[in-house]
């Protein structure tokens, strides 16, 4: 009767995997837990321990749920972030037509959403941020210039030209750049004399301008991910994913805003939050560190030893090492350099000093010293 119930159990817990999220499940800390459980759980159950089975089920239960929850709370979040964004958009177009005097009503109710908006979305409460945004969207939807001025074309121009300047970026097309300027101090000087031809060029500005700037972020872009990359291989490389694991998480949600932010196009956020991960990863590397057990040496000079010679082997079986002669490689790979003939592990001198790799979670410093 138990093996039964507990075939039911484990056969709803299979099954209450099938519906979670479309987000990458291996940067989900709930999900591996709840995984090992459910691991756990089916090896008890093929043990006979159906109690046991039982047990690790209820915990894998709920980290899925845990999963899921954290799984829809991001989702709301990019949600509010996207709306977020097209508010922001909305407001200054709306300052640039002078909504304020043209329409008050709007303009302030606006405002008053928006802010509740933001302030609903640094506490964390997405699902009121999205209803603030989309009010805030919502009452400025019909808004447009009382005179025909090319206002959203205007602002567009001045924000991307922000954009180069603060970044930079004027460099990575600057044909396109020349041209840009040119047709925007035309069509800005056209403003409210031919507004059609000062659309036609602030449009064609615009044009250029983005060209510039999506070839600019894009490599600066590029660069960030491959910094938040390094930093998290690197507290990888120390195990800060369980000897550091709030820590090693803050890295991960900084790391995943930063994505998106990025995708949203919103570089500003996206270099501080970018910022913000690769710290958090490096202060994981450093708690896994400090958490990891003692500081073994990192460089060993070869020993004139008549009765035992040093060699790869034998360096790689010393405790202080790997106390394993199978990863002698590891020693050689990392300093064949220094040998006269490269090609030939077998040919090492007494005073040659060999740098020892480390391996996931250790700490090495300093040169071995022999015990005097």
């Amino acid at each position: 009767m138990k093996k039964a119930i507990v075939l039911l159990v484990l056969a709803g817990l299979l099954t209450s995997t099938s519906g979670l999220f479309s987000q990458n499940l291996m940067d989900n800390a709930e999900y591996r837990k709840g995984l090992e459980y459910q691991s756990l759980a089916k090896r008890s159950f093929d043990a006979g321990e159906y109690d046991k089975s039982m047990e690790y089920s209820a915990l894998a239960q709920k980290h899925f749920q845990d999963a899921r929850e954290y799984a829809e709370k991001m989702r709301q979040r990019y949600t509010a972030y996207n709306l977020k964004v097209r508010a922001t958009d909305r407001l200054k177009y709306a300052d640039y037509i002078n909504a304020e005097r043209h329409y008050p009503l709007e303009y302030t109710g606006a405002k008053g959403a928006f802010q509740a908006a933001e302030s609903a979305f640094t506490g964390e409460d997405y699902m009121v941020s999205i209803e603030g945004y989309r009010q805030t969207l919502d009452l400025l939807k019909d808004i447009k210039p009382i005179t025909p001025i090319p206002a959203e074309e205007l602002a567009r121009a001045d924000t991307l030209r922000d954009l180069i300047a603060r970044y930079n970026l004027s460099s990575a097309r600057p044909t396109e750049y020349q041209r840009a300027n040119t047709a925007y101090n035309s069509g800005k000087a056209l403003v409210d004399v031919d507004n059609a031809r000062a659309r036609q060029l602030l449009t064609e500005a615009n044009n250029n301008y983005q060209i510039v700037v999506d070839s600019g972020i894009n490599r600066l872009a590029a660069e960030r991910r491959a910094a938040m990359e390094a930093a998290r291989r690197k507290a990888d490389g120390v195990n800060a994913m369980n000897l550091a694991p709030e820590a090693y998480a803050d890295g991960q949600r900084t790391q995943n805003s930063a994505e998106m932010m990025l995708r949203s196009r919103s570089y500003d956020d996206a270099w501080t939050t970018s910022g913000e991960a690769i710290a958090a990863y490096e202060n994981s590397y450093q708690l896994a560190m400090a958490r990891s057990g003692p500081t073994l040496p990192e460089f060993y000079t070869v020993r004139l030893i008549p009765e035992r010679r040093d060699c790869f082997w034998r360096i790689a079986e010393y405790e202080f090492v790997y106390n394993d002669p199978w990863k002698w490689k590891l020693l050689y790979e990392e300093n064949k350099h220094l040998l006269q003939e490269p090609d030939n592990p077998h040919l090492i001198q007494p005073g040659m000093r060999f740098r020892i790799p480390s391996l996931p979670g250790e700490k090495r410093s300093g040169d071995w010293q022999p015990a005097r």
